[in-house]
């Protein structure tokens, strides 16, 4: 039996030496050293693949790489071409789908459709110039910019005015100032409507000062518009310094308790913004006259004006009664609430953050939650900001 084993063993190492060797099984007395120096099978160790595995190592970052290159690069050729395309040829809801979806591509592939985006801007539909002013608006580029002005002079789309005056508050091209003082000078302040509150905003975004002796004129003229009055305060508020007259104009305002309470809000808030500090004492006074009053009723008829009151008084550093408006923002009436801390937000007072982040989350209402986040979005600076024209709630 061990002959036949060793017989065996030798025919196999024997058949083994002929796969890697040409040369005939001769030599059976030196095929005993193969069988006992497995060294001669060591060689083939080194093919149970150590080495080709390292090889397909680096071979892996390859896959990985186009991946993340072609989601990181601009991968819109053929959503340009199609943009393209629709700016030219498609109807009014397909130029304005193809302008929402511009916020998909790059600033350099926004531009590439530079010459469609600037004949889209002569269409006579008037909701794809509305769109088209929202996207000037937040464009990342200044190129057309200047066709905002020739937005601002369609008197018959108060959409479009609206939107337009939205883009010019952001980029505030030159080009459309002069276009704004026309406007204001041609329209008549005796009659309600839309666009003369909102063009007032747009001037005092501006910092122009050159309407300011007309627009006195008009504060006080006796059929001039109430809200237009208000509008016009506001305006000052923002274009200081004042003259002598006009302190004691606004001043006057502001004591008149036969003024309507929002035009009197409007004069206690301008008074503040334009830093008068002989009115804080008369300021504080009005302010303890509602604090006293009895009747809940009576006093939620003051709010917005008691809110201003206590705004005007904090812009005069006069910083005790911060307390009265945070008492406000913890108010049971929402409206208060929402008023109060939009107030916050615009005076951009430090201390209020604990407060404004418990209200971002936790108020039990959506629109006080809103107003928090975009009181916590002025007081961080953040860009994007940009403070609306004020509207009557």
């Amino acid at each position: 039996m061990a002959a036949k084993f060793l017989c065996g063993a030798l025919f196999a190492v024997s058949a083994a030496s002929a796969q890697t060797k040409p040369a005939a099984p001769a030599k059976p007395a030196s095929a005993a050293k193969p069988a006992t120096a497995a060294p001669a099978a060591k060689p083939v160790a080194p093919t149970a693949v150590a080495e080709p595995a390292k090889k397909t190592e680096p071979a892996t970052p390859p896959k990985a790489e186009p991946a993340a290159a072609k989601a990181a690069a601009p991968q819109h050729p053929e959503l340009i071409g199609r943009i393209r395309e629709a700016l030219k040829f498609g109807n009014s809801q397909q130029v304005r789908d193809a302008l929402n979806t511009l916020s998909r591509l790059t600033e350099a592939e926004q531009r590439s459709l530079m010459t469609e985006l600037k004949k889209t801007c002569s269409s006579s539909d008037p909701l794809v110039l509305r769109k088209m002013a929202e996207f000037i608006g937040n464009a990342p580029f200044h190129d057309l910019d200047d066709e905002l002005a020739k937005f601002l002079q369609e008197k018959t789309n108060d959409q479009l005015f609206f939107a337009t005056v939205g883009a010019l508050a952001r980029k505030k091209p030159a080009s459309a100032l002069p276009h704004l003082i026309k406007e204001i000078r041609e329209q008549d302040f005796s009659k309600p409507g839309n666009r003369i509150p909102d063009e007032l905003h747009l001037l005092a975004v501006y910092k122009d000062h050159s309407l300011q002796p007309y627009l006195m004129e008009k504060l006080i003229a006796a059929d001039t518009y109430a809200d237009y009055r208000s509008g016009i305060l506001k305006y000052l508020s923002e274009a200081t310094p004042w003259s002598e007259t006009i302190r004691a104009q606004v001043m006057k305002i502001f004591l008149d308790e036969v003024e309507p309470l929002t035009v009197r809000g409007s004069a206690a808030y301008a008074l503040g913004k334009a830093q008068v500090t002989e009115a804080k004492p008369k300021l504080k006074e009005a302010l303890g006259k509602i604090e006293a009053m009895k009747s809940s009723d009576e006093k939620k008829r003051y709010t917005r004006f008691r809110m201003q009151v206590i705004s005007s008084l904090i812009l005069l550093k006069d910083n005790e009664v911060k307390e009265i408006l945070y008492a406000m923002a913890r108010d049971d009436d929402e409206i208060v609430r929402a008023r109060a801390i939009h107030q916050i937000g615009i005076l951009k007072i430090p201390d209020a953050r604990e407060l404004l982040e418990y209200k971002a989350k936790f108020d039990p209402a959506v629109r006080v939650q809103r107003e928090a986040k975009k009181a916590l979005n002025l007081l961080d600076g953040k860009k994007g900001a940009v403070e609306e024209p004020q509207r009557e709630q």
